[in-house]
């Protein structure tokens, strides 16, 4: 059965098929790679805040604070000679500390 161009039907549905699965099978994928560039986007945020607030702490300013970056709350504390950062995520809360 072929048309104008001369294209068969058959070939024009496996084409068709082939598209799909490739596209199918690469989606899940980004949906994952994105997942991680999001975590650690938001743990390169955390690490910042804490040097940051590193620095505040050695400079006798604070012992606390926060932070927001991209609607993330960035919450800092001073605790037995580390700077701790608590945020949340997908994964739920996360920790990151260091220092000073």
């Amino acid at each position: 059965m072929w048309n104008d161009k001369g294209n068969a039907l058959p070939e024009t549905l496996l084409t068709l098929v082939i598209t799909l699965t490739i596209f199918g099978t690469l989606l899940p994928a980004l949906q994952m790679m994105k997942g991680t560039l999001s975590d650690k986007k938001m743990a390169m945020y955390a690490a910042e805040t804490a040097y940051q607030a590193s620095q505040r702490v050695e400079q006798g300013e604070q012992l606390q604070g926060s932070r927001t970056i991209e609607s993330v709350i960035y919450q800092w504390y001073f605790m037995n000679n580390e700077v701790c950062v608590f945020y949340e995520n997908l994964k739920g809360q996360q920790q990151k500390c260091i220092r000073p």
